[in-house]
């Protein structure tokens, strides 16, 4: 059998044009099935799904198939893969950052840390003044952040979306940077807003102004792009 990993978001090919193995192949229903299933665009976690292996069925079948030189693994693009990851599934439950995490860019992720670190040097007491003469404060820099939006008008996440993807030049593009604005946002916002995925068929609206600001930071911080009023609608 072969000792590469079967990985739920890798997506196969059958080798050559052959239509079904040579003649004189015997294969196990369930590797039957994977075989004539593989088209290069469905992920193994997806395939598997439909025929409703489990993850254990599912390694050997592939396995079987791989080490008879029947299927071979799909080269994936950025985008390509980010979209494989969407459709793969897990069955262990992960929250919108991890699952997304892999989307991100190897020098986006967050360097670990040292086993070893160098201890910090203890901080310098503070200068007094001389005579007893104490400074004034120094005055807070004003910081420019969006102000919400009245409560009638929310934050279109599909109009967030098409502005990402038309800034990006193309679809795939676009994606990739929607995947890497939201990884930015903290999790907690996102579940206590009921936003556990990027995928859906109908608009979504932001109420949370918390959760409101952190992902006009994050779009601001991620691809330097302000968001304009026209993202807000009235919603009844």
């Amino acid at each position: 059998m072969s000792g590469v990993p079967i990985l739920p978001h890798a997506v196969y090919r059958r080798m050559g044009e052959a239509v079904s193995p040579p003649e004189g192949t015997r294969l196990r229903a369930i590797e039957w099935a994977l075989y004539f299933a593989i088209d290069g665009a469905q992920t193994a976690g997806e395939l598997a799904r439909r025929l409703r292996a489990d993850a254990s069925e599912r390694d050997r079948a592939f396995a079987k198939l791989l080490a008879l030189g029947l299927i071979e693994e799909q080269e994936l693009n950025a985008s390509e893969y980010v979209r494989a990851l969407a459709a793969a599934g897990d069955a262990a439950e992960k929250s919108m950052r991890e699952f997304l995490i892999g989307a991100v860019a190897p020098a986006e992720r967050p360097e670990a840390a040292s086993p070893d670190p160098a201890p910090m040097p203890p901080p310098k007491p503070p200068l007094r003044p001389a005579f007893g003469f104490k400074p004034l404060p120094r005055p807070e820099t004003p910081t420019k952040e969006k102000t919400p939006m009245p409560a009638s008008r929310k934050l279109s996440l599909r109009a967030l979306m098409n502005l990402i993807e038309r800034q990006a030049g193309n679809r795939d593009a676009g994606q990739l940077d929607i995947y890497r604005v939201f990884v930015r946002v903290d999790t907690l916002l996102l579940k206590r807003n009921g936003i556990e995925t990027l995928r859906f068929t109908e608009d979504r609206f932001v109420s949370d102004p918390e959760l409101e600001r952190a992902i006009v930071r994050s779009v601001k911080k991620t691809l330097g792009l302000d968001c304009p009023e026209n993202l807000w609608v009235e919603v009844a």
